[in-house]
């Protein structure tokens, strides 16, 4: 089996971000969405999302590549090869992209690539893509609201209700108005947890931009400032709270763990096993969050499993996107030590909801099931895609 053709689809919606619709739902970015498709020569075929800018990703995978190696688009790197050697070609995509790559948006395609041979092998070996990953251990797992803050603390009273009624048992705001006026956050999040009672899993990302990120000032919060929202964030007993301190602040999120009696988690910024590796060593988090479009894809997530293991962690991946992201993360975590949660994106717009068309729904007891079918077990809807796509 060979590798024909790698497609970086470029997706347009007209949506906003964070804007509402009737059901006073905030969305996520509804404006540019990119998915890759990887296709073989015997019929098979691998699709992932990837959330980068859209645009620059798309010449990145599939433009004009220069004469001399090391700028090759990633698609001429490995059209041609075999799709079932999944980790010589993530080398080779790695360092044939070195001198433009090695993090960023050339890493977030690569991720997106390696999910999709992932998926190809296990559609090869005629396996659900969990059993290919290792020994399942759970059949389903527990399922987060994921989505953000509203502008008032009755409108997020609303919100919360809305996702108790569907079934969740656990939700996390976040970004929105969080830091603009801590005043105003008290009370929002006095609103969320006096609603959702003291048993309630309520997990809170604050941005790590800091106050003002709307008016596009993007502030980052000092230290002093880090210390001082975790004790705010105390008395509202969060599962963890997350990404909050710059990415690159290693120093100060190990800082912030050791004086805070909160659980950290973070990871979705970062990318490939040595930065996880720096984040775990180092003491950072008490759960680490790969998101698989961003990470190196599975091939990265499952030796950051290993990482996560050996520190006594959890890991509980990001996957704030579309139903191809859930599926990719639900079968992570079927064969993870400990399946803690998994975080559902109930803020999809109508162009990354329109990507599977909501294939995965929620179980009336606030889970999601693990799919079980050859590959991933979610299909694309093409003909939402073609309709959506740029030329």
């Amino acid at each position: 089996m060979i590798i024909t053709d790698i497609e970086a689809i470029l997706l347009k919606g007209n949506q906003s971000y964070g804007s509402l619709n009737s059901s006073n739902q905030v969305l996520d970015q509804g404006d540019w969405q990119l998915l890759v498709k990887v296709t073989t020569d015997e019929g098979l075929v691998g699709w992932s999302d990837v959330e980068t800018l859209a645009p620059a990703a798309k010449a990145i995978i599939a433009g004009q590549s220069m004469g001399v190696i090391g700028f090759k688009t990633l698609r001429e790197m490995i059209i041609g090869e075999n799709p079932l050697d999944i980790e010589k070609l993530w080398d080779r995509l790695y360092i044939g992209s070195v001198y433009y790559g090695r993090r960023g948006i050339a890493l977030q395609c690569i991720s997106a690539i390696d999910n999709c041979l992932w998926s190809i092998k296990a559609q090869a070996e005629g396996l659900a893509l969990c059993e290919l990953l290792g020994t399942t251990k759970r059949h389903e797992v527990l399922a987060y609201a994921s989505t953000l803050f509203r502008d008032t603390p009755e409108d997020n009273v609303l919100a919360v209700k809305e996702y108790i009624s569907k079934g969740f048992r656990a939700v996390k705001f976040g970004w929105g108005v969080f830091g603009e006026d801590v005043v105003k956050d008290v009370e929002i999040l006095s609103a969320i947890r006096e609603e959702v009672g003291p048993e309630f899993h309520l997990m809170i990302d604050p941005g790590w931009y800091g106050a003002g990120w709307k008016k596009r000032s993007f502030q980052i919060r000092s230290l002093e400032e880090n210390l001082s929202l975790c004790e705010r964030l105390e008395p509202f007993k969060p599962e963890w709270v997350e990404d909050f301190i710059h990415p690159e602040k290693l120093e100060d999120y190990a800082y912030v763990r050791r004086q805070s009696s909160l659980d950290i988690a973070a990871g979705e910024q970062i990318s490939t096993e040595w930065d996880f590796e720096r984040y775990i060593n180092l003491g950072c988090v008490d759960v680490i969050q790969p998101d698989l479009t961003r990470c190196g894809g599975l091939t990265v997530a499952k030796k950051i499993i290993k990482m996560a293991n050996e520190a006594g962690i959890d890991l509980v991946p990001h996957s704030w996107l579309t139903d191809l992201l859930h599926a990719y993360s639900l079968h992570l975590i079927a064969v993870l030590p400990k399946g803690r949660f998994v975080e559902f994106n109930v803020s999809q717009s109508k162009l990354t909801q329109g990507v599977c068309g909501g294939i995965i729904k929620l179980n009336k007891n606030g889970t999601l099931t693990i799919p079980r079918s050859k590959g991933i077990g979610v299909e694309v809807d093409e003909s939402f895609v073609d309709a959506h796509r740029v030329t």
